[in-house]
């Protein structure tokens, strides 16, 4: 494979980072280790390792489970009102279901997945081919004997 195929092949994994998008769902229904996002009406504070965050509006994780009317999720990402946001680093927080205003799984979307392929594969090709990439140089004739 050449080194062209590789950086290719890496963009393309890349690019499909970004392919994500959240839908509307029931935290009931979700299954254990689903990626969800949960935006709280009442801003909320929560401990994580050493500190604790202030004026929480917005958790993103895993869900852990719905234990007596309270989500129990493995942070990942922690926002405050101000547009701060903190690192969960997997850390367990538990928050009233009442106090949830959106539930939202994450989701793959083909539509951006595609469309992010086809883009990154055209704008790939047209870049090795406008910088000769992969072109190979010289005839490969001659024989080497030096002129007298």
């Amino acid at each position: 494979m050449t080194k062209a195929h590789w950086i290719l092949g890496l963009t393309a994994v890349w690019a499909l980072a970004g392919c994500y998008h959240y839908v509307p769902a029931v935290a009931t229904t979700s299954p254990q280790g689903t990626p969800v996002r949960a935006q709280l009406d009442t801003l909320s504070a929560f401990e994580l390792a050493q500190f604790t965050v202030n004026n929480i509006d917005l958790v993103e994780g895993e869900l852990v489970r719905v234990d007596a009317g309270d989500l129990v999720l493995s942070a990942t990402w922690v926002q405050a009102i101000t547009g701060n946001g903190y690192p969960g680093n997997g850390w367990t927080v538990r928050i009233p279901e009442t106090n949830v205003t959106a539930f939202e799984q994450r989701r793959l979307s083909w539509w951006r997945t595609t469309i992010v392929v086809v883009g990154v594969a055209i704008g790939t090709y047209l870049g090795f081919d406008a910088l000769g990439v992969g072109e190979s140089s010289g005839s490969g004739g001659g024989g080497g004997q030096v002129p007298q």
